[in-house]
């Protein structure tokens, strides 16, 4: 088994498409990283005194005009915790680079792993080369299973790649903060906010990140399987991921009025809202989602190898 799993991660580097797929993402993480620093720039020194100065305009400002100034609360709040926690509200290090930009850049490593797994199997189709690898004395679910592992671990090196090169680069660019440093991030609903630690936070949604990978990837994977044509398995694997994250953006706001979406996978692709709150909807947990992923996933890895197994390779 080890030896047809080698056996694939060397196909895949074979391709120049792999490497070049690698130093994109090095390259959008550099790009990435100009434009914050030019939109951001070096961090601000007397920040406390020009937060003790804005926060004293908004307390009187509230206290003169109570109702028309009363959205000034939150960010008298916010200031005020500023102050207290010590955190600079124009820090932008390495880390704060890494939880925001770069977990936004995910989406490319998503893209160019569909590209490579709906392509995996498929190519072997379209080349004739499927042929080989039935001649030899291995059990088609060895094959094909060699395949995803391979295809898998590719996906999950790209994204190492992208977060190796987004602390380096942020580092070079931005400097570097402490791992524990606390920062504010603003709630996805409510405009409320919570106070973090910057590195649990960043490891918090590159975790919650991996799963939806992982999923991606294996309908991708599944699409090579059932599909003959190459171009068409990569299409149909990029349309997936952008009606997805369409339909699951759309379907949040149905689950309240349809309890029965809440076990469609499209509104379960993005975990990284668990990094905000603790709730999809009401009821919708984590553990409720990575449920609902888990039955889809042992769905499609069935189809993907049921249909491998019944396959006519003799064309």
């Amino acid at each position: 088994m080890m030896g047809l799993i080698q056996n694939e991660w060397m196909k895949i580097f074979a391709r120049k498409s792999s490497w070049i797929y690698m130093i994109l993402i090095v390259a959008f993480v550099l790009i990435a990283a100009i434009f914050y620093n030019k939109m951001y720039g070096k961090d601000d020194p007397n920040w406390r005194s020009s937060v003790q100065k804005e926060l004293a305009q908004n307390q009187q400002l509230l206290k003169k005009d109570p109702e028309k100034n009363a959205g000034l609360a939150q960010n008298i709040r916010m200031n005020q915790d500023y102050l207290k926690y010590n955190i600079n509200p124009k820090a932008h290090s390495n880390w704060h680079f890494m939880n925001s930009v770069i977990i936004s850049l995910g989406s490319f490593v998503t893209l160019f792993s569909i590209i490579i797994c709906s392509a995996n199997v498929s190519a072997e189709f379209a080349t004739g080369t499927i042929k080989q690898l039935m001649i030899r004395p291995h059990q088609r679910w060895k094959i094909l299973l060699s395949k995803y592992i391979a295809v898998t671990l590719y996906s999950i090196l790209l994204l190492i790649v992208l977060f190796i090169a987004g602390y380096l680069i942020g580092m070079i660019f931005q400097g570097s903060s402490g791992f524990n440093t606390k920062f504010i991030e603003q709630n996805l609903t409510g405009g409320s906010y919570s106070i973090k630690e910057i590195g649990p936070q960043f490891l918090k949604k590159a975790a919650l990140f991996l799963p939806s990978l992982v999923m991606v990837t294996a309908i991708a994977f599944m699409l090579s399987t059932l599909f003959k044509n190459q171009a068409l398995a990569v299409g149909i694997g990029i349309f997936m991921l952008f009606i997805t994250n369409t339909l699951g953006g759309i379907l949040l706001f149905l689950i309240e009025k349809y309890d029965w979406m809440k076990y469609l996978i499209f509104p379960h692709m993005d975990l990284s809202i668990y990094a905000y709150q603790h709730e999809l909807t009401d009821g919708v947990t984590l553990g409720f989602s990575l449920s609902i992923l888990a039955v889809y996933y042992l769905v499609f890895m069935v189809l993907s190898f049921w249909y491998f197994q019944k396959r006519d390779i003799s064309y």
